[in-house]
């Protein structure tokens, strides 16, 4: 009787929602080939902005409904949809997802599970014959894939769940992983990282390797950036992360051993976050504050500091145009995306956009 009450739930929830599938934009229908999405990882708006620009081209409006929430925003394997999570809630919150087609610029379907759980952390999982398959881990329940071109379940991976286990999946840019974080939080577990590899396309199976394991190397890992001389770089905290200084290093993939630089940051409430330029060498990192440190990747040295003039004092997220020549800083507290030239190292635009986190270039 549940599930029969639970099916026209989500009937309903998909009938109301999809007489608002048009998504239209406020203001003029514009677009652009340089595309950039932009979103707060939460609540019914998105932006398109122009990657050269530094335009907002438009703001887009996901259906919106009192029984419904959005959360997360992931870009498909093949890089012509994006997805966006979807939560119904009353009376159990049915999980689901938003699907926006980039090419047509509209958003398409709207659809729950009956996956009851709410909105869990996803990414897609990188299968060119499954291309709509994602990797969804609720951390109350386990680990799952679900075809959101399909709209079905496909498997139940993993019933490891925990309240103090965050759980976050990535593919490496080789196609050669995909990588499980894994973050024991609290006082009883010491807070610390694993990272699980797994053979990509393994469907999470066919697991090759733990770094920290157990907490081996003492470390609680903010971020990570898949380097090109097969090395893992890392923004972490050294042993008990109550009060402690931010520091890098990287693993080696194929010995496993792990290299800690000497270079410390400022202590951050928020991690530090990191992107990588391969033809540059450098990674670029910030945490809760004003200041973006270009770290050389041979030396481990800090070669420029960008000041970032605005209220940073929340998680900022970071990208790289396709050329590797400008870098997006996004301050959702100062509701900023800074525009920083990599070439002569300084910010060159701000563009005012609500509270940006997520960015992504298709």
């Amino acid at each position: 009787m549940f599930k029969k009450c639970t099916k026209i739930l989500n009937i309903l929830l998909i009938i109301i929602l999809t007489l608002g599938c048009n998504s239209s934009p406020t203001g003029p229908n514009n677009s652009t080939e340089n595309k950039m999405y932009v979103y707060s990882n939460s609540g019914n708006t998105f932006y398109l902005v122009d990657y050269k620009t530094y335009e907002v081209v438009k703001e887009i409006q996901l259906p919106v409904s009192d029984t419904v929430s959005y959360d997360g925003m992931q870009i498909s394997t093949n890089r012509d949809y994006l997805f966006f999570g979807a939560q119904g809630q009353f009376p159990n919150p049915p999980s689901g997802f938003a699907i926006y087609n980039i090419k047509k610029e509209k958003l398409e379907n709207i659809f729950f599970t009956e996956l009851n759980y709410g909105i869990g952390y996803f990414i897609a999982a990188e299968n060119k014959s499954e291309p709509g398959l994602v990797y969804v881990h609720f951390r109350d329940y386990g680990t799952y894939s679900i075809d959101l071109f399909e709209q079905k379940v496909k498997e139940f991976i993993s019933d490891e769940h925990s309240f103090v286990l965050d759980k976050r999946i990535y593919n490496s840019p080789d196609g050669k992983w995909t990588v499980v974080k894994k973050n024991w939080e609290g006082d009883r577990y010491g807070g610390y990282t694993e990272l699980e590899f797994y053979t990509q396309n393994s469907g999470l199976h066919d697991l090759q390797f733990v770094l920290n394991r157990g907490n081996k190397d003492s470390l609680r890992i903010d971020d990570f950036v898949f380097l090109k001389e097969n090395k893992l770089f890392i923004t972490y905290l050294p042993g008990p992360t109550r009060g402690a200084q931010e520091s890098i290093g990287s693993y080696d993939l194929e010995t496993k051993k792990l290299f800690r630089s000497s270079l410390k940051f400022p202590w951050s409430l928020n991690p530090y976050y990191t992107a990588y330029s391969p033809s540059r060498n450098e990674v670029y990192t910030i945490g809760a504050y004003d200041k973006l440190y270009v770290i050389n990747t041979d030396s481990y040295e800090v070669k420029d500091t960008i000041t970032l003039v605005g209220k940073i004092t929340g998680s900022s997220q970071i990208l790289i145009t396709p050329n590797e020549d400008i870098a997006f800083v996004a301050s959702p507290n100062s509701n900023s995306i800074f525009v920083i030239d990599l070439n002569n190292k300084e910010v060159i635009k701000t563009i005012p956009v609500k509270e940006p986190y997520n960015m992504i270039i298709p």
